[in-house]
């Protein structure tokens, strides 16, 4: 103790550390409005597993290779000849599922307590974008095992830009590195996931906590009353954010980790067959976050099809700043928003269970269907 003390009154001369210490050990001590539960967690939790997805890919990036010729059989060297080498890549692949997830549970929290409105716009755009970098590491992550799935998976993907008028050739054309998907597309994916991705990670999630912690974490009242001081607060049940809301992120953290490792232990992701251009493999799906948009090109021309999704991140930028300007934060307040909310949400999901089960055969009541490529089922007739 005594050699710590030494050390900090070393730094305090030089560095005037105190003052900054005692902000930060203020603001911990602050009190948060009574009604924080456990669903405030999680974006302690989504800190946690971004960390574990930084701390693996670094790990597999030691023995993966970025190159058409090699980048399959790297994979294959990682799952069966690095030590645990197979759960790192099991546990990278899972994570990245669970961050889509916690990711898409967090901001619907904060729609339902109205954590986006005034002051807290800049907070919850932020977050928008912070969504958008997450969707695009799993895109930029999906070619880099370069299997006959990812690599088709990433040919569909890539040419629904192309729709898009005047500059959707040009967009594809730089994304890929050329006219079709090839090892120049898996460079610049590889760039983009583990070098300028990161950066806007960084950057962006820095920004996201400092306003957090800042601004803290609003009330339920109306936006145009005054937020209720910290005595307040403390007088209304409020407790502090340290030790007592800590405690509850990181009992949260155990939990997801131990879904985590369960998920990995238990399903770890499959290695295709290498790469083949000349080679479509039949029943090509993007991942499941992406399934949605997927499906939607299939009832729309390709050049609406194409806009639907970025004019749904244009709604989620618009929604504090135009959309909902009314006062109320309380979701019983806000009925009409609310329900807007939910129904594109079921629109979502239930393109998503559609192209799930498009051009597949699943067996119901006993009884076997046929999914076209619309998701209509068929009942298939046994033939003796």
């Amino acid at each position: 103790m005594r050699a710590l003390r030494a050390v900090w009154e070393w730094l305090d001369q030089r560095l005037g550390l105190a003052p900054g210490l005692q902000v930060i050990v203020n603001n911990l001590s602050k009190p948060l409005p009574p009604h924080v539960n456990w669903l405030f967690t999680l974006g302690a939790a989504l800190v946690f597993l971004l960390g574990i997805q930084i701390l693996t890919g670094a790990l597999l990036m030691v023995y993966y290779i970025p190159s058409a010729d090699q980048a399959h059989a790297s994979i294959e060297m990682i799952v069966s000849e690095v030590p645990l080498g197979w759960l790192i890549r099991s546990l990278h692949n899972w994570g990245s599922h669970l961050i889509v997830i916690i990711t898409l549970m967090h901001m619907a929290r904060v729609f339902v307590y109205g954590g986006y409105k005034k002051p807290r716009e800049v907070t919850w755009l932020i977050g928008v974008l912070l969504l958008g970098v997450i969707l695009l590491f799993g895109f930029t992550g999906y070619l880099l095992p370069w299997d006959q799935v990812s690599y088709w998976g990433t040919v569909v993907a890539t040419e629904a830009p192309a729709s898009i008028p005047f500059v959707g050739s040009l967009i594809r054309q730089l994304l890929i590195g050329g006219e079709e998907v090839g090892g120049a597309t898996l460079g610049r994916f590889f760039v983009a996931h583990v070098f300028l991705l990161p950066l806007a990670l960084f950057g962006l999630m820095g920004i996201h906590l400092f306003l957090i912690r800042y601004q803290g974490v609003s009330s339920l009242g109306r936006i145009d009353e005054p937020e209720p001081t910290s005595k307040e607060m403390r007088a209304q049940g409020g407790k502090s954010f340290f030790p007592y809301h800590v405690l509850k992120d990181i009992t949260t953290m155990y939990v997801i980790f131990g879904i985590l490792l369960t998920l990995s232990l238990l399903y770890p992701p499959f290695i295709g067959d290498p790469a083949d251009p000349l080679s479509t493999p039949p029943g090509i799906k993007p991942e499941w976050y992406f399934l949605p948009a997927y499906q939607l090109l299939k009832y729309v021309p390709d050049i609406i099809g194409v806009q639907i999704p970025l004019i749904l991140f244009l709604l989620l930028i618009l929604l504090p700043l135009v959309i909902d300007r009314s006062p109320e934060r309380r979701a019983r307040r806000r009925k009409r928003i609310v329900g807007g909310v939910v129904v594109i949400s079921v629109i979502v999901v239930l393109l998503g269970i559609l192209g799930h089960l498009s051009e597949s055969t699943q067996t119901w009541f006993g009884k076997e269907y046929y999914f076209d490529l619309m998701g209509i089922p068929h009942p298939l007739i046994e033939i003796k």
